[in-house]
């Protein structure tokens, strides 16, 4: 009967079972990239870079880790002694600190793929390739990579860097050594310029313990209220600077740039981030300004004077307006610091250049613009 038909007229219309759709994996971030490829770049620095220039060789080779997809190993911080006879060396023993005691490892692993020295030793134990600089035209001196680690870790294989070194032909990096496990510079002097470094500098900062106790000296010293902060180098400058124009302040100058910022900007408050070790200048200047100063942190160790540079630093990129010292890595670093980290505007900090009083004043509407 066709109303028999009925049911089954009605499941012909039933569409078959449509295929299980298995979802398509997103795209590895270059994070888990670099990690899922397990190739390693590895770093140090020459021997008399001090640990303003050891993290721009590091915002070096990052930015050559990001190029290459591999995962940037940290070497270990050395920390330096000048040396008791001569303001421009340094003694040959040094100190090594873990980059995380100093430095925020968190948020430098928001930016790439990022181990300490330490862990990278204990999972593989030496270099496949080491590339340092030589003398032209002789061989590899030595076949070990410090990175900053004790003992210095063997390498499989050494050459010397060409000139211009590898490290700044990342295409020729990936071509040539794809398959190699591990490369490592030794002795960098590499540094970015300041396109390159703008967007990886807000990753790389100190550890959070730097900047709570910025901000605790700060509302203890100046109560909230804006106030300039100065580096003024001293110590070495004098015998290394002589030829850079305005590089060398006296302490009369420093004042007359401080006291002309505080009466151009409404600034009453003063902090003095600076290596002097002259007594009677610096009592002049004290006179003059009536700064601020962070204590030494505790004993004067290498790592206590390092700690000090690294808050005062975190001071001087929160101050109202900053003047510095040109040529000084101190200084370029505050002035990133206030960029990248305190938001602080690009005309807000500068460098001390001719002083104040030998500049010509154009007057305008009753008001001195210099």
């Amino acid at each position: 009967m066709p109303w028999l038909l009925c049911p089954l007229l009605l499941l012909s219309r039933i569409p078959p079972p449509a295929a299980e759709f298995t979802p398509a994996s997103p795209p590895l971030s270059p994070v888990d990239r670099a990690f899922s490829l397990g190739r390693h770049l590895l770093f140090d620095v020459a021997e008399h870079e001090q640990v303003n220039k050891q993290r721009r060789a590091l915002m070096f080779y990052l930015d050559l880790a990001m190029q290459l997809d591999r995962v940037l190993v940290l070497p270990r911080v050395r920390l330096l002694r000048r040396s008791a006879s001569s303001r421009v060396s340094f003694e040959s023993a040094a100190e090594y600190v873990p980059w995380a005691d100093l430095f925020n490892i968190s948020r430098l692993g928001r930016a790439h793929a990022v181990v300490g020295l330490d862990e990278y030793v204990a999972q593989h134990g030496g270099v496949s390739l080491l590339l340092r600089r030589c003398q032209t035209g002789g061989p590899a001196a030595e076949v070990a990579f410090s990175g900053l680690a004790a003992p210095p870790l063997p390498a499989a294989r050494t050459s010397c860097a060409s000139q211009p070194g590898l490290q700044y032909q990342p295409a020729v990096l990936r071509k040539e050594h794809a398959a190699t496990p591990s490369i490592a510079f030794a002795e960098s002097v590499d540094q970015l310029g300041a396109q390159r470094v703008a967007p990886l500098r807000p990753y790389v900062r100190f550890v959070d313990r730097t900047y709570d106790e910025a901000a605790a000296f700060v509302r203890g010293a100046f109560a909230g209220k804006p106030f300039l902060a100065l580096h003024w180098r001293r110590t070495d400058f004098h015998a290394v600077r002589r030829s850079h124009e305005w590089a060398l302040q006296s302490a009369a100058d420093l004042i007359k740039h401080a006291r002309h910022a505080m009466r151009r900007h409404g600034l009453a408050g003063v902090y003095l981030a600076t290596d002097s070790d002259d007594p009677a200048e610096m009592a002049e200047v004290q006179r003059a300004l009536r700064f601020a100063r962070v204590r030494q942190k505790g004993g004067g160790s290498l790592r206590d004077r390092v700690e000090t540079a690294n808050l005062e630093i975190a001071i001087c990129a929160s101050a109202t307006r900053f003047l510095g010292t040109r040529t000084s890595s101190f200084t370029l670093t505050i002035l990133e610091e206030r960029r990248a980290v305190f938001g602080q505007s690009e005309e807000s900090g500068g460098e001390m250049g001719r002083p104040p009083e030998e500049e010509e004043a154009v007057v305008e509407g009753g008001k001195e613009e210099l």
